[in-house]
């Protein structure tokens, strides 16, 4: 599995068709539950057209009336897809549309070469709004030569995280085999899973229960007032990736992306295995290599950056779709650190020393805290090889997709394993001096990665990790 824009999906030439829930004004109705601090926080911070989705290719004939049933009954299954915004006088409030008032509409706009339909459907989704509905939209490339076609989605965050991204393409091929096999509207409407909606209500409380001196808010507040040796700083901000910040654009500009695979399958599973004999996991060592490539490049002993985890705790919300993300505050000090042994078990215990704080909404502590600064660095690891259907991914041409940002000085690393190996995915300034340094330093991360699979002694291990 690879995160990457849309520009770089294997598009075909075809015929171009847009897919867009709709709802009878009679289906909405005013809902009482409350919004999540992160997506309230959403609501005032990011533009239109930040969005995040898959592209995959589905096999079979394709049936337009079949896929027509088979999305209107995801976004029938996810509560919070058919819900809303309005703004009020004082904040926002909530609406649903109940499910039999949902349906799909389609526009056929005609065969397209394969650049002309990449630019046709990024145009679709940029259209995706956080205060307007449908926050979720979908696109079709038919080849009528070609055996499958290639279905695209596009959602807004405020009703979806990347695990929703994954649990997708499972969900999505078998609804549009049961449909296209005689399963009937109400059939494919259940799914046994619990409402985001329903989450966001309870998130809010547990926010409105944090206060000043709650540990996830002295623990944010000397993160953010340290600078990136550890000195303390007067205004709370946060830090930047220490390689790339001297290639950070004058003025928000177009960033660029790449994604690159450092470890084989084979590779991957040895590593984890060793790793594992010691106690600790692939994630730390990722994060350790991350760290001792910037230690390798700009002689930097400290790493801090932010780390998304999930939330969702409750068994019930493992296979829904929507926001259930924290974030928690990472500080990877090697000073004195000799080994990539070492390297690697220290970020384990920065890792463990901080998760903790991702099950309380970020947006309400920077509210405390009186900060309106958004992260500038962030690492986040992902392991797929257990969401339902990954194995098919590479038959089906799966892809997580985001589109374009634009930002001045945003670093955004994902480290995700999978059946094929593991990968790093990228975005950065878009500058020249940006890309050097961004490319020379996952090569270096790369580098760390390899000796550490390679050096199967632990005593080897621990003598191959020195800064140079």
């Amino acid at each position: 599995m690879e995160y990457s824009e849309l520009h770089d999906y294997p598009i075909p030439a075809g015929i171009v068709t847009t897919w867009t829930p709709v709802a009878s004004p009679a289906a909405w109705r005013d809902d009482d539950r409350d919004l999540s601090y992160d997506h309230e926080a959403h609501l005032g911070r990011d533009a239109d057209g930040a969005w995040i989705g898959s592209a995959m290719r589905l096999p079979g004939p394709y049936d337009p009336d079949v896929l027509r049933r088979a999305l209107r009954a995801w976004i029938v299954r996810h509560e919070v897809l058919r819900t809303t915004v309005q703004r009020r006088d004082v904040g926002w409030a909530r609406r649903t549309a109940e499910t039999d008032g949902v349906d799909v509409r389609q526009e056929v706009l005609g065969h397209r070469s394969g650049g002309e339909a990449r630019e046709e459907v990024a145009q679709f989704l940029a259209a995706l709004s956080p205060v307007v509905w449908p926050h979720c939209v979908f696109a079709t490339v038919v080849d009528p030569d070609a055996s499958g076609f290639v279905l695209v989605f596009g959602a807004d965050h405020s009703v979806m995280d990347a695990y929703s991204q994954l649990l997708w393409f499972a969900e999505m091929a078998d609804l549009y085999r049961r449909a296209g096999t005689g399963a009937d509207d109400a059939e494919l409407a259940v799914l046994d899973v619990g409402s985001h909606v329903d989450f966001a209500e309870s998130d809010r409380r547990s926010g409105d229960d944090i206060a000043d001196d709650h540990v996830a808010v002295t623990t944010w507040r000397e993160f953010l007032t340290l600078d990136g040796t550890g000195a303390p700083v007067d205004t709370p901000v946060f830090p930047h990736h220490p390689d790339v910040a001297g290639g950070a654009a004058a003025t928000a500009c177009p960033q660029r992306s790449l994604s690159t695979w450092v470890l084989s399958g084979v590779s991957t599973d040895l590593l984890a295995g060793q790793l594992r004999q010691r106690g600790v996991g692939l994630q730390s060592a990722g994060i350790a290599a991350l760290a001792l490539a910037a230690r390798r490049r700009s002689g930097i002993e400290r790493l801090r950056f932010v780390l998304p985890l999930h939330t969702r705790h409750d068994p019930r919300h493992v296979g829904a779709v929507g926001w259930y993300v924290g974030l928690c505050p990472i500080d990877l000090d090697l000073t004195g650190a000799t080994t990539v042994a070492e390297a690697v078990q220290r970020a384990d215990q920065a890792v463990r020393g901080a998760k903790d704080l991702a099950r309380h909404p970020f947006p309400r502590i920077a509210e405390l805290l009186g900060i309106d600064d958004t992260p500038h660095f962030v690492v986040s690891y992902v392991d797929v090889r257990h969401v339902p259907g990954a194995e098919q991914w590479p038959a089906q041409q799966a892809r997580a997709l985001r589109s374009p940002a634009h930002a001045p000085d945003e670093v955004y690393l994902w480290l995700i394993r999978s059946h094929v190996g593991l990968n790093i995915s990228a975005r950065y300034p878009g500058t020249d001096l940006a890309d050097v340094a961004m490319r020379g330093y996952v090569a270096n991360a790369r580098a760390v990665l390899s000796e550490m699979v390679w050096d199967e002694q632990p005593e080897q291990l621990a003598a191959t990790g020195s800064a140079r």
